[in-house]
């Protein structure tokens, strides 16, 4: 019996073409002696069959003989069986390739029309083979018979071909070749340990043999769908697809399918209706006999949607008012200062309006944070409502708002847009049953198309926010270039006074306290900041330390100052031992801030300070205002006794200007009262014998106030010969004024005191 590879045929076996009724045709076209088996080839075949080609040949045989005749190795049978119910010895070989041929042992041509039954019986009466279905993939034992009558353990699997009208029924037989058992048994228990992992895994997965059909699913994928897995199995999965989505997953599959890993998010109905977003993660797979497909991943993400979607907003909305927050008012000044030179114009002029309640502490604290939150509620409702589609309304922080808004292209628009809001603030608001009227106090900022950012800008409307405050609240304000240039100095020389802290560039001057007398005799002094700007020159200590307070550097200014007096007291005393100085003060004074006082560890720094200039805390007096005494009475008391009880003098600056002066002082640490400059510099002598002026009373009560209480007695602020005059009078053993000497550097102080520190008065005028 001639064998396949004979001379008279090759490895290419010839296609055997098939006549419309089915039967093989008498004179069938060959493929070219050593042509690959190629699409092309195929084509060719049955383009040139005697019954008109592709348009009357079976549907998918070409298709299928290219897919397992480019397998070679495998035995490839094409059999067909009469629609009508027939037996299997009714089904008849069509085609088979040359690894047919080896197994049967019959050339290829001979086993043509050859009943099926003839070359493949079912084993132990098995009936799978009885029923192909045209419907699935069908795969069942049988024993190949050989042409010397030899039974071969096998196993056939059985593709049905796509039916068309008027033709047998078509199945591509691959034969699993006895030699491949073991392969094959072990390429199962991988798809079965495969199959059993995918299972029981909580993620729903999803397995194709071949194109977009499913061969196998989890059952938590059946449970995201809703449906059982033998329901889904062999069906379309892309139909729970929605309908606006499916086209992009359609895409993706085909991209798999060639070969590409891809990963999407799409949404997916199941049974119920519900739609559900998912993450499918899907790579490609190939599995010998079936064809490409792939194996993925669903992940159901709604839920994980849902909270990155509300942490999204949280992060852009204040979750009491529901308005955006500060990050989103600053993305979309961003967005507006983007361009430059490309700022709205005119016509749709941009204005920043920054609304700040008046007063509103009032409201949180006399009625709860409650009661506050509902006004801010309100408040928000009404200022949204005040504009115009497209316009932005936020809440940065506290009881601020920030209005964004379009078209103020001249001061008339700005003016109606300011007036609108501060009406929606005044307008009665009801909480807890009280009637509140609340007033507001708003800074406008044109957008100009200058390059300043986002931050600047709602700078900027906090800087005109208080000059409208300033004025006197529930008013309007338009930031001008004045008011910006001052601002914006501001801001840069608290930069500056902060470098100049840390490098220890700001002085410390000292005025002397001296016994009136002709001459004067220095007794203590008072140490005084003095700042020199390198560019600006020499600031106002009102200015400097007005900012220090803004910008919370007053306990560093303050610890600056007592760190330069104790190390200079020092200096001079170790002077003054060696005899180079004929006379030092008694102690120094420094002046320490309500801020300072109330600060955790201050007394501690203080005797570290003093300590490690070598003094005792005799060498110092803290001098401390009414006003800071009024902010905390409890606190500064506490901090003073115990700095007092260890040495410590006390002195109370600017005495009489509080409102509670007799009332706390009895309970005080103090040692000395400072008169404040307010009432030394009214003081008149005498005229006609007549001791008159309020002035002159309230010194007068002072001066007696402070002998009653044993306290020693200082008048600030004397630079006339009359006011000294007058303070010495009354009794004050010591006075402080430009008439003596104005604050003066160390090297200045050293040689006064050099000199036996002694001062005479000035000429009039001369110290002011």
């Amino acid at each position: 019996m001639p064998r396949r590879g004979d001379a008279s045929t090759t490895r290419n076996d010839q296609l055997v073409a098939l006549r419309a009724d089915g039967t093989p045709d008498a004179a069938p076209r060959r493929a070219p002696p050593g042509a690959p088996w190629t699409e092309p080839v195929l084509n060719e075949a049955w383009r040139s069959h005697p019954t008109g080609g592709s348009e009357t040949s079976p549907a998918g045989v070409d298709a299928a003989l290219l897919h397992f005749a480019a397998a070679g190795d495998q035995p490839v049978l094409v059999v067909s069986r009469p629609k009508a119910p027939a037996p299997l010895e009714a089904t008849r070989v069509r085609w088979a390739n040359t690894a047919a041929a080896d197994l049967f042992g019959v050339a290829a041509d001979h086993l043509v029309d050859l009943a099926t039954t003839r070359l493949l019986r079912p084993r132990d009466g098995s009936p799978e083979l009885e029923r192909l279905s045209r419907d699935r993939r069908t795969r069942c034992a049988v024993d190949a018979v050989t042409s010397g009558g030899e039974l071969r353990r096998t196993e056939v699997v059985a593709w049905p071909v796509p039916e068309r009208e008027g033709w047998e029924w078509f199945w591509v037989l691959g034969v699993v070749l006895p030699e491949d058992e073991r392969a094959q048994a072990a390429l199962r228990a991988a798809e079965d340990r495969f199959a059993t992992l995918a299972q029981s895994s909580p993620v729903p997965t999803i397995v194709s043999d071949v194109g977009a059909r499913l061969s196998r699913v989890n059952d938590a994928f059946a449970e995201l769908i809703g449906l059982p897995a033998e329901e889904l199995c062999g069906t379309a999965w892309l139909t729970h697809v929605v309908d606006d989505e499916r086209s992009g997953v359609v895409e993706a599959v085909a991209r798999v399918l060639s070969g590409e890993r891809v990963t999407l998010d799409t949404r997916l109905r199941n049974a119920a209706g519900q739609v559900r977003w998912v993450a499918v993660r899907l790579a490609p797979s190939r599995t010998p006999g079936y064809g490409a497909g792939f194996i993925g991943t669903v992940e159901d993400v709604t839920d994980r949607l849902a909270r990155e979607h509300r942490l999204a907003y949280q992060a852009q909305h204040d979750l009491l008012t529901g308005l955006p927050n500060r990050l989103a008012l600053l993305e979309r000044l961003a967005d507006l200062l983007a361009l430059p030179g490309e700022a709205p114009g005119p016509g749709t002029d941009v204005g920043v309006l920054m609304v700040d309640l008046d007063d509103f502490k009032t409201v949180n604290d006399g009625l709860g944070p409650e009661a506050g939150d509902a006004v801010l509620v309100e408040i928000a409702r009404r200022l949204a409502g005040t504009v115009r589609s497209g316009d932005v309304v936020a809440r940065p922080g506290g009881d601020e708002f920030v209005l964004v808004c379009a078209g103020l292209d001249d001061l008339g628009a700005v003016e109606a847009t300011a007036r609108r809001v501060l009406d929606a603030v005044l307008a009665p608001v009801e909480v807890n049953g009280l009637r509140l009227r609340l007033s507001a106090s708003i800074g406008v900022v044109l957008l100009d198309g200058s390059s300043c950012g986002p931050e600047e800008v709602v700078r900027d409307a906090g800087i005109a926010v208080h000059e409208a405050k300033a004025a006197g609240g529930g008013r309007w304000t338009l930031l001008d270039e004045d008011v910006r240039h001052r601002a914006r100095r501001a801001l840069r020389l608290v930069a500056d006074l902060r470098e100049a802290l840390s490098r220890g560039a700001v002085d410390v001057h000292y005025q002397p306290i001296v016994r009136p007398g002709r001459p004067a005799q220095v007794l203590s002094l008072e140490a005084l900041c003095r700042w020199t700007h390198p560019e600006l020159g020499a600031i106002p200590p009102d200015t400097f330390i007005e900012l220090a307070e803004r910008a919370n550097l007053v306990p560093a200014l303050d610890a600056h100052v007592l760190a330069v007096a104790c190390r200079d007291l020092a200096t001079w005393r170790a002077a003054h031992a060696a005899g180079d100085l004929p006379l030092t003060p008694t102690h120094v004074a420094v002046n320490v801030s309500a801020v300072s006082l109330a600060a955790e560890g201050f007394a501690a720094g203080v005797r570290r300070t003093v300590a490690g200039a070598g003094l005792q805390l005799s060498d110092l007096c803290l001098e401390v205002t009414e006003t800071a005494l009024a902010s905390d009475l409890r606190a500064c008391r506490t901090v003073l006794e115990e700095l007092r009880r260890d040495g410590a003098r006390v002195a109370i600056d600017d005495f009489g200007t509080g409102y509670s002066s007799l009332a706390y002082l009895k309970d005080l640490p103090v040692d000395h009262l400072k008169v404040d400059r307010s009432f030394v510099r009214d003081l008149r002598t005498a005229v006609d014998g007549v001791q008159g002026g309020p002035a002159r009373a309230v010194a007068a009560a002072v001066v007696s106030l402070a002998r009653t209480l044993g306290l020693g007695i200082v008048a600030e602020g004397v630079e006339t010969l009359e006011q000294d005059a007058v303070v010495r009078d009354l009794g004050c053993e010591a006075v402080q004024g430009w008439l003596y000497s104005r604050p003066l550097p160390r090297e200045a102080l050293a040689e006064l005191l050099r000199g036996g520190g002694l001062l005479h008065p000035l000429p009039q005028g001369a110290g002011a």
